[in-house]
């Protein structure tokens, strides 16, 4: 009996013909290589952090791996079908993606065994289309199934005759929001992922702002977590405006009670920041906003929500307005936590000031926040005297050192180091 093989991902498909099954055979190998493959992360972060970063390059890990909640079992799905008489097809789908899977090979005549092993692990994908429709409304799959060759029709167009793609997507959207709006909002982001494998990010953001329009216009029914993935998926990938984030605030205001939506937009934006996407430049208003409509207490809210940026790569890019808002959250967060002091010392923002100066302007703010946070301190602590248990050696600038002090519980910061790094910054500056 001969076996073909269907790895489906979200690039394209592969389909090879072995003999006896054993491509079926080697692909469960990794899923039951025993306790060396399963569970090889845990209590290891830096296995975890190893096993993160090939799932978010797309590799296929042993089942069992990672931890990570976005981590998702790859199953070996096996199908039948009259015509192919005793050749099954095999298709790899993440297990997020399997009932899809089974709804679009079943509209094709394709039957599955009622076997779907585990085979390994890959980073979940949220439901795009036509997978979307079959999964949330089976009863009008067909009219996604049928815009499936013209999509990729279209899709192989994208590179070379973007203009003709466009027009042709926006006449399968058009036909498509007569009869089922409701699958708009997939099939516009499934249309810009299109676009961004054509590296056209310009016209990907066009439809990512399609299929928000298509939720307001036909007022559907949002899946708050999803929407925030989508939101991420496409921030990663630049095509993510800062229209499109402020439009994002808007909506939530308006769908969701307040506490709600500052809870889920707080959500993106740490999310966002801890991927190495800086603040934008009107998120102190947009924030100001939200917190404003819940009825919380603004100073307390901004800080909680600068403790949780600082630390995250985006915010070395952060715009002037960034730390002119966020300026005495920053100062205070600093004072009271030895850490934050500590990443103060870490970087150099690429914009401090509001006129977007790097010169001796910036220069003299960022030393004037160092100065009134504390972390200057650390800069110029002497070390903790031997012998002297709880107590801390007086600071070169003769203040006491008791616990609690500027250099007590913060990681080491070498003056040295710091100071080499500051002239190169200001070099870069000045060049």
């Amino acid at each position: 009996m001969s076996t073909t093989t269907t790895d489906n991902d979200a690039n394209g498909t592969m389909n090879t013909e072995t003999g006896s099954g054993t491509g079926a055979a080697a692909a469960v190998l990794p899923a039951q290589a025993g306790d060396q493959a399963r569970g090889r992360t845990t209590g290891d972060p830096a296995a975890e952090a190893r096993a993160a970063a090939l799932l978010d390059a797309g590799a296929v890990l042993p089942a069992g791996t990672s931890g990570r909640d976005d981590a998702d079992a790859l199953t070996a799905r096996t199908y039948t079908h009259p015509a192919l008489g005793d050749r099954p097809v095999v298709r790899l789908v993440p297990a997020t993606l399997g009932e899809a899977e089974d709804l679009a090979l079943e509209f094709l005549g394709l039957s599955r065994a009622a076997e779907a092993p585990v085979v390994g692990q890959v980073r979940r994908e949220t439901l795009g289309f036509p997978a979307w429709a079959l999964v949330n409304d089976p009863a009008n799959g067909h009219h996604a199934l049928a815009l499936v060759k013209d999509i990729e029709r279209l899709g192989r167009q994208a590179r070379t005759r973007a203009g003709a793609a466009k027009e042709g997507f926006d006449e399968l959207g058009t036909r498509l929001g007569r009869a089922v709006p409701h699958f708009l909002p997939t099939y516009y982001e499934q249309v810009a992922r299109l676009f961004l494998q054509a590296e056209n990010t310009v016209y990907a953001a066009s439809f990512f702002g399609k299929a928000r329009e298509a939720e307001r216009v036909h007022g559907l029914v949002v899946d708050e977590d999803r929407q925030r993935a989508v939101f991420l998926e496409f921030a990663f990938a630049g095509a993510l405006t800062v229209k499109a984030l402020r439009q994002y605030v808007r909506d939530l205001a308006a769908r969701l009670d307040p506490a709600d939506a500052w809870a889920q937009f707080r959500r993106l934006l740490v999310e966002r920041c801890a991927a190495g996407m800086p603040p934008y430049a009107a998120l102190p208003q947009d924030v100001r906003a939200l917190v404003k409509a819940a009825g919380l207490d603004r100073e307390s809210a901004e800080r909680d929500l600068v403790a949780d940026l600082i630390g995250s790569p985006g915010v070395v890019r952060a715009p002037a307005s960034f730390w002119t808002a966020y300026r005495p959250a920053v100062v205070a967060l600093a004072q009271r936590d030895p850490a934050v002091r500590a990443r103060l010392l870490g970087f150099f923002p690429e914009t401090f000031t509001e006129n977007g100066s790097r010169g001796a302007d910036a220069e003299r703010g960022w030393l004037t926040l160092l100065a009134e946070s504390g972390a200057e301190d650390l800069l110029t602590a002497l070390p903790a005297a031997s012998g002297a248990p709880g107590t801390a050696v007086a600071s070169a600038s003769g203040a006491s050192g008791p616990p609690g002090s500027p250099g007590e519980g913060a990681p080491a910061v070498s003056p040295a180091d710091w100071l080499a790094r500051w002239e190169a910054h200001r070099r870069r500056n000045r060049a």
